[in-house]
């Protein structure tokens, strides 16, 4: 069986009654009646994590969290307001709970297998027309949890949500570090999502802002972290959230998952039910526990690849397109960072030269960026000889599209002429950009009714039929969708290194919020765009940065350097392991990535010097040698190369400068 396709699910569940639960009151031990009040608790399948939902007398939900019986969230609002009922008025109607375990096989995620286990509780309750289920998952690592809203007649149609109720109240004392969500810089544009650096900020302090997930904090006299996010949102017919405090609690550390903010089209607040709302979770532990974690794509457990409808009636031959067997992850030479602009991009020799660079380096893919598509009309011939050629030298081509440009503001017509046109030049994917976050309506559709979701999806679906890799750019944060479409090999969505401003603070908490959620396209390059960081800090961020597609995004000559260039022809793509070795946000990050038989060691560092030991045990037995890159001091654009020998008894303390990184390349000796 091939890795992309197995999976392996084992769900035992039982229903069991409201009756049948011991219930007892919110906040006090009165006898309660299973209509109207009560509390339950699901507990992780180790024992440490619970989550209590509370529903009183007034028919108010809410819920908690504890790891270690220390809170992760305190008492928290769940539920919506919608104009076609009052959920403020239920009644409790069924209580169901179940194990969910089971494993999947990753194509490049951080494990190559990936096992999970939970337990889940449903609680239904009624309103006047809707059933409202709410669905707790509570994982070792962390909890989830979803709604499910459909109507007590079994009937379809759209409902108007006027605010989703859902919080999640941080302890006091928390440390916290953010994302805005919105941009600060008015050149990108006000709602330019996910592009700003996270950055730490007081508990009290975030009155007024909204703040994207995901969401870092820090208990306060411990070391437990939760990183608050969401899942499940392709798919789902919702859109996007953020987390801003409500006016009246500002400086509580309430925040309420709030609509991404769109306010140009009718149906903004619109969704057909039945509704599944996308997971809301929450990954919990040390940072460890927290940094190797997959959750955002273990809530999906026994999910399939994505098929069209007509799947059944397909040829055999047709059919074995849905087995995904063609979606190669590989590494892309990629020419934009140091040669932009539209002339830059319609210079076809410029582009045989990454093309042959990616030859020469074993990379699988280069890729065609901004403009060429405006030029198509009169370049065709350039552009079917380009690609010719570089398929002739085993590299395929990604081509850059304009999310609503190129593809005419949502029309489907046109959308599949262009990825017709595009497999028949011979392009192995498209690099789609400006979607610019997950709005309704994004900003570029305005005037528009195009829900940018439901777009997305479109898009990942017409690319699968006709085989093609997506690489989405100028996008939301990952939501775990490639568990469904797992031609969406690579994604932006982050604050990266075609900003030449971006600094190892930047990087550092990169590692421990955004990266953690999947896939990201930083481009790392390796000669420093600007003072701060330094080439062990780039070369470091080539492995440490999780990618389907990582692209290399410096000279040519830089990548043929001979020192350099062993290290670039061995970038992980397909992984086995991720191992957190040390680090804290805004301070350093250190990690160990397993690929095959060889290891990589990556660490990269903030403002200031330190040092740190890496224990190698997690090498094994055996003996191996590594190569081992380090910055040179006083020059920030050369590294040195030596050797050493390890072995799983090894264990060694590094210096490390500020802004600098390393990267140990370990083998086993033959």
């Amino acid at each position: 069986m091939n890795r992309f396709n197995k999976i392996l699910c084992l769900i035992v569940a039982c229903a069991v009654s409201a009756t049948a639960w011991g219930l007892a009151g919110c906040s006090n031990n009165e006898t309660v009646t299973p209509k109207n009040r009560g509390d339950w608790t699901i507990t992780s399948p180790d024992g440490s994590i619970t989550s209590s939902i509370c529903f009183d007398g007034d028919g108010k939900l809410s819920y908690s969290v504890k790891k270690d019986n220390k809170p992760i969230v305190d008492n928290s609002s769940l539920g919506f307001t919608i104009e076609e009922d009052d959920f403020r008025i239920l009644s409790l109607e069924n209580v169901s709970t179940k194990r969910v375990q089971g494993s999947y096989e990753n194509i490049s995620g951080k494990h190559s297998e990936v096992v999970y286990d939970c337990n889940e509780t449903t609680l239904t309750f009624k309103a006047w027309k809707f059933y409202l289920d709410v669905i707790m998952r509570v994982y070792d690592d962390g909890y989830a949890f979803r709604y499910n809203v459909r109507a007590i007649n079994g009937s379809e149609g759209t409902m108007t949500v006027v605010s989703e109720n859902t919080e999640f109240a941080i302890p006091e004392k928390s440390q916290v570090w953010t994302q805005a969500y919105k941009s600060s810089d008015p050149a990108r544009g006000e709602f330019f999502a996910y592009e700003n650096p996270y950055v730490y900020r007081s508990l009290k302090g975030l009155g007024g802002e909204t703040l994207a997930m995901p969401l870092l904090y820090k208990l306060s006299g411990g070391d437990t972290y939760t990183l608050i996010t969401e899942s499940g949102l392709i798919g789902s017919g919702y859109y996007g959230s953020f987390l801003a405090e409500q006016p009246g609690n500002y400086g509580t550390g309430i925040l309420q998952t709030v609509h991404t903010p769109a306010g140009i089209a009718e149906n903004d607040n619109k969704v057909e039910y039945p509704f599944t709302s996308p997971w809301r979770m929450g990954i919990v532990g040390d940072m460890a526990t927290v940094v190797e974690s997959e959750m955002v794509e273990k809530v999906y457990d026994d999910v399939e690849y994505w098929k069209p409808d007509n799947y059944d009636e397909l040829s055999e031959e047709e059919q074995k397109i849905y087995d995904y067997d063609w979606v190669e992850p590989g590494v892309a030479a990629f020419n934009w960072l140091r040669y932009p602009g539209a002339d830059n991009q319609l210079d076809y020799d410029l582009h045989k030269e990454y093309a042959d660079l990616a030859a020469e380096m074993g990379w699988k893919y280069t890729i065609l960026d901004g403009n060429w598509d405006n030029n198509f009309a009169q370049d065709e011939q350039k552009i079917r000889d380009f690609i010719s050629y570089a398929n002739s030298i085993g590299v395929k081509v990604i081509v850059w599209c304009d999310a609503y440009k190129t593809f005419a503001k949502g029309n489907i017509d046109f959308l599949t002429e262009k990825l017709d046109l595009w497999k028949d030049i011979g392009a192995a994917g498209i690099k789609i950009d400006f979607f610019s976050g997950e709005t309704v309506s994004n900003p570029p559709f305005q005037g528009e009714d195009i829900d940018g979701i439901k777009w997305y999806e479109t898009v990942y679906q017409e690319c699968a039929k006709r085989q093609l890799l997506v690489n989405a750019h100028g996008a939301n944060k990952p939501t775990g969708e490639r568990r469904q479409y797992p031609n969406v090999i690579n994604r932006e969505g982050i604050f990266g290194n075609e900003f030449a401003t971006v600094d190892s603070t930047v990087t550092v908490n990169h590692m421990f919020t955004r990266n953690i959620l999947g896939v990201s396209d930083f481009t790392p390059c390796v000669t420093p765009r600007n003072s701060s960081l330094t080439m062990g800090h780039q070369m470091a961020l080539a492995v440490l940065f999780e990618s389907g597609l990582p692209s290399m995004g410096d000279y040519a000559e830089t990548y043929r350097n001979e020192l350099i260039k062993n290290y670039y022809q061995s970038l992980p793509v397909l992984r086995d392991e991720i191992k957190f070795i040390d680090g804290a946000p805004d301070e350093y990050y250190c990690a160990a990535i397993k690929a095959g038989d060889e290891w990589f060691v990556a660490c990269i560092n903030s403002t200031e010097a330190s040092s740190g030991t890496v224990d190698f045990s997690f090498l094994g037995s055996g003996e191996f040698v590594a190569d081992y890159y380090a910055d040179v001091a006083e020059n920030n654009e050369a590294v040195t190369k030596t050797k050493k020998e390890l072995n799983g008894s090894s264990s060694e303390t590094f210096q490390v400068g500020k802004y600098g990184g390393f990267v140990l390349h370990i083998t086993k000796k033959a």
